[in-house]
């Protein structure tokens, strides 16, 4: 019996890494994208919101979440983003002040990570949990993209618009619960 315990324990501790190793593969979507064929954008940006979806998904129904998938999802999303984004700059399907617009949260994010590491507050900083204006500007995104390969290029600049606003909000957000550590936000986790 309590073998067959071990066996189910290591089991479950091979599929913690699933919502990881899905993480992983927006990375490589986003190192790939550049170099697709024009006729594979559509299906490689609905695998990279797929993935998007399902790896916080899984981690969040199962209990899989881990301080590497905290880490590693921000990363891939902004990584994802810079990656469709400049290739369709060089297509001039998107202009750079579309894509500063779609950025300003990720910039916005960046700016805040270069304070806290300036200030030498790296290891003492908490690290909020995404929130619902960032979330929502992550889903703005992906509109924009699915408008470039719908083209249907008369709606980009105003949910570009939505989108920049959304991700300052977002940004705010996250520069207040980073500088305010002590306020009622129960969602923090440390940063090692």
């Amino acid at each position: 019996m309590s073998c067959h315990t071990g066996e189910v324990a290591s089991s479950e501790s091979k599929l913690r890494h699933i919502p990881n190793t899905i993480t992983s593969l927006r990375i490589v979507i986003a190192l790939f994208f550049p170099f697709a064929p024009e006729s594979w954008h559509l299906t490689l940006v609905f695998i990279g919101l797929a993935t998007e979806f399902l790896d916080g998904f899984l981690a969040r129904t199962f209990h899989w979440t881990s301080y590497t998938g905290q880490i590693l999802d921000p990363i891939a999303d902004k990584v994802f983003v810079f990656s469709v984004s400049v290739t369709w700059i060089m297509m001039e399907k998107l202009s750079l002040l579309e894509w500063f617009l779609l950025a300003t949260r990720d910039f916005g994010v960046l700016l805040i990570f270069l304070l806290v590491l300036v200030q030498g507050k790296l290891r003492e900083t908490r690290s909020p949990r995404a929130r619902i204006p960032s979330k929502i500007t992550t889903a703005l995104q992906y509109g924009v993209f699915l408008l470039v390969l719908a083209n249907q290029l008369q709606w980009m600049m105003p949910l570009a618009i939505v989108t920049a606003v959304c991700g300052i909000i977002a940004t705010c957000q996250y520069a207040w619960l980073v500088w305010h550590p002590d306020s009622p936000e129960k969602n923090l986790r440390r940063v090692n």
